[in-house]
């Protein structure tokens, strides 16, 4: 009997929860979404890059690109934000901001992020014009791509990127991310 309940309390939770999904998805303003592989500065469908001094790995949503960067090497790094940029599907380049600026006045003037000997740091980027504040304490933030309409069936094979200057070791280098979007899939939506 206690088996019996204990199923039936199971299968209960797993509808609650697959219910409480689907309602949620009807929530969401977009049709598409999106899959991604990174093509520069190397192949990597997990999106991650390691060259020895800075390991990488990516995670792209409609409105951010999320990174954790790891610090390889001896010395301490620095990411100059002030000169990353987002690159835009048609190539133009866009000032970002991360985690620490992206609803701050100084936005448009991020501050470094020094990352120690063995450290990391957890951040993301998105492009500065994307960010509009709605009234005190309400931001909206714009998303990377078109997701509504049927022209986001377009975007299917191109490209966009992150450009991160990075010092390492004491010597700046602008790492150049380059992400291929490989395809658009459809999100159900009600009638």
């Amino acid at each position: 009997m206690k088996e019996h309940n204990a199923g039936r309390a199971i299968f209960l939770a797993v509808l609650m929860i697959a219910s409480l999904s689907a309602g949620c998805a009807d929530l969401s303003p977009y049709r598409y979404t999106q899959t991604y592989t990174m093509i520069e500065p190397a192949n990597s469908a997990a999106k991650t890059y390691d060259d020895g001094k800075v390991k990488v790995r990516f995670h792209i949503n409609e409105k951010r690109i999320f990174l954790k960067l790891v610090n390889l090497t001896k010395a301490p790094l620095s990411i100059n934000w002030d000169e990353a940029s987002y690159v835009s599907l048609d190539g133009a380049r866009h000032k970002v901001a991360g985690v620490d600026s992206i609803f701050s006045p100084d936005r448009s003037k991020p501050a470094a992020t020094q990352i120690p000997p063995g450290g990391a740091t957890d951040d993301f980027a998105a492009p500065v014009k994307n960010v509009k504040k709605l009234e005190q304490w309400t931001w909206y933030l714009s998303p990377l791509f078109n997701l509504k309409d049927d022209n986001a069936i377009e975007n299917r094979g191109k490209i966009f990127g992150l450009d991160l200057p990075i010092q390492v070791e004491g010597m700046w280098k602008v790492y150049s991310f380059r992400f291929k979007i490989l395809n658009v899939i459809p999100i159900h939506q009600p009638v």
